[in-house]
């Protein structure tokens, strides 16, 4: 699949104005890294996201669905901060293997592919139909907020690479804190490989976690999932837990 691209289901937004400081107190990690998000008072996901800075602002690539949530969310941080968010004519497009040409577009690294931010689809690349485009990301690990995981708690998922814990103060930090400091997060979600199409996440007859997306892995010959289970070190019936 290296080559390919799929638009992704997104909504490419900007942050303008005073939006250094609005984003240190309130998103979970720096304008630098790849992955960010904003969480409430309760540590929980109100939107997961890719960003990029540019010369005038910040661009963040979300899922569309997530967009009226973070609206207003931030709505009255920004009246206060004096930044602004506004949607842009850019569309969000995953590029397998190294990514697009540099300088052909705004892009943004991720686990072996690229976040390419453009107003048109890449050149002389073939598009990824939607179960091709499953199977990659549950093949490299790239889980997406609306897919596996909503408003869960962040350190429940694995997008923890969108948590700094060396910034300062944010929203939501202080959960997350506790969480990852005096214990360990309750739930988390893992790849797993089965033999067989997993239905329910079981551990013999009890239901303990959920399969939030699977399909048929033509590398491995195997069903892989994304699945959400406790965080206790055991396995799940028929499933071993791929890194």
């Amino acid at each position: 699949m290296e080559g390919k691209y799929f638009e992704m289901p997104f909504t490419v937004l900007k942050l303008c104005g005073r939006w250094e400081k609005l984003m240190n107190g309130l998103s979970s990690n720096t304008p630098q890294s790849p992955r960010n998000a904003f969480l409430d008072v309760y540590g929980r996901t109100v939107a997961a996201f890719f960003q990029v800075r540019t010369e005038d602002g910040l661009l963040i690539a979300l899922p569309e669905q997530f967009t009226a949530r973070l609206d207003v969310h931030l709505k009255k941080y920004l009246a206060i901060g004096k930044a602004s968010l506004d949607k842009t004519n850019l569309h969000a497009f995953l590029v397998a293997g190294k990514g697009p040409q540099e300088g052909t577009c705004i892009s943004i690294p991720e686990k072996n592919c690229g976040i390419s931010l453009s107003e048109f689809p890449p050149h002389d690349m073939e598009r990824m139909g939607e179960p091709e485009f499953l199977e990659w990301r549950i093949e490299n690990g790239l889980s997406l907020q609306g897919v596996e995981f909503d408003s869960e708690m962040i350190m429940n998922t694995d997008w923890q690479d969108a948590v700094s814990f060396t910034k300062g103060c944010f929203l939501g930090q202080e959960i997350a804190v506790k969480v990852t400091r005096r214990g360990r997060p309750p739930k988390r979600l893992v790849r797993m490989a089965f033999v067989s199409e997993p239905m329910r996440a079981t551990r013999g007859d009890f239901e303990v976690g959920e399969v939030k997306s699977k399909c048929l892995s033509e590398k491995r010959g195997k069903w892989i999932a994304y699945c959400s289970i406790p965080n206790d070190g055991l396995e799940i019936d028929g499933g071993k837990i791929i890194g």
